[in-house]
Formats: C-alpha cells, sequence, structure tokens
C-alpha cells in the first residue's frame, strides 16, 4: 500500500464538490452554458414575436424592455439559484436518509488500484477507470470516475504538505487529465 487515508465529510463538503461539478468543473460548466444559451433562445423569440405582432413599431421596441430586464436578472442570478436548489436537495436527501456521500471513508492507495471502505460498502477501482482528476490547490482532490462517480478527498486528510505533494504526484503517474484550480 502507498498512501492510506481517512477522510470525513459534512454536508458543506458535500455541498462544495456539488457547486464544483456544476459550475466549475467541465462536466458542469458545459451545462450552465447551455442553459444559459437556451434561457437567451427563449427570451429572444418571445421579444421576436411580441416585435411581429405589434409590427415592429417603436412601441413594440419598448414593450421587450422587461424581457431583457428578466434576461439580465436571470443571467445574474442564476448561479446563486443553482447553489441554493443544491442546499435544498442535500437538506432533503438528509431528511429521507439517503446522503450522496459516505461522512466516513477510508481511502487504500496502491500501484494499480485504490480502494474506498466505508461502514456501508467497498469499493475498488483501477486507475484506468479514473476518467479526471480535479485539485482544487490546498483544499480538496476530486477523483472522477465519471461524471456521476467521484471520490472525495479533502486536504485535512494528509498528515503533512509533503505527504499531498508525494500523493499529487503520484496521482499524475497514474491519471492523464487532472486540472488544477
Amino acid at each position: 500500500m502507498k498512501y492510506k487515508f481517512n477522510v470525513n465529510c459534512d454536508d458543506n463538503d458535500y455541498l462544495d464538490y456539488n457547486v464544483f461539478v456544476s459550475l466549475k468543473s467541465p462536466y458542469g460548466r458545459n451545462q450552465m452554458v447551455l442553459l444559459r444559451i437556451f434561457i437567451l433562445a427563449c427570451v429572444a423569440v418571445s421579444c421576436l414575436f411580441l416585435l411581429a405582432k405589434r409590427g415592429f413599431e417603436a412601441n413594440a421596441w419598448i414593450n421587450i424592455v422587461p424581457h431583457i430586464i428578466f434576461l439580465m436578472i436571470m443571467e445574474v442570478l442564476l448561479n446563486p439559484f443553482f447553489v441554493w436548489i443544491l442546499k435544498i436537495h442535500i437538506k432533503f436527501s438528509r431528511k429521507r436518509g439517503k446522503q450522496g456521500y459516505s461522512p466516513v471513508s477510508e481511502f487504500e492507495f496502491y500501484d494499480e488500484k485504490f480502494i474506498e471502505i466505508t461502514p456501508d460498502y467497498s469499493i475498488e477501482q483501477k486507475y484506468s477507470a479514473v476518467e479526471r482528476i480535479s485539485i482544487i490547490t490546498d483544499k480538496v482532490v476530486y477523483i472522477h470516475i465519471n461524471s456521476l462517480m467521484t471520490f472525495i478527498l479533502l486536504i485535512n486528510c494528509f498528515e503533512s504538505e509533503e505527504q499531498y505533494k508525494s500523493f499529487i504526484e503520484f496521482l499524475k503517474t497514474k491519471c492523464k487529465n487532472i486540472d488544477v484550480y
């Protein structure tokens, strides 16, 4: 065994992960861009429909101002609204007893595989299954198997700065797609 870590996650760590995946990661960034384009297209179609219905007169142009204001508000508030929805989702998941993460886990990293052991399950993964690794410097390491499955290693699970740096170098030998934020 090369490395062994004990990780304790809470709702805030899981929220940070979901915000990262939804707004900053390559997975979520594309979806957010598409959502913004969809909102823009809906407002544009509504404005064109309104203008065409009123014959493109000066009065019709004034009537599209609320649509443009709505668009600007949506663009500004989309990310905070999305974070708010994620918080509500995590809260309700906890109430139903179906958390999307294990609060306590142990990770063991070997030369050819790594294992996550929790009180409820054990998952073994080969490094070839890792799609990408996201490192938020001095905060967390996300090991993405795909867009839906990620392992979270918080910075506080490392014993020292040297161990953290050594582990990152180890990961670089195992996965080609490493993003540092």
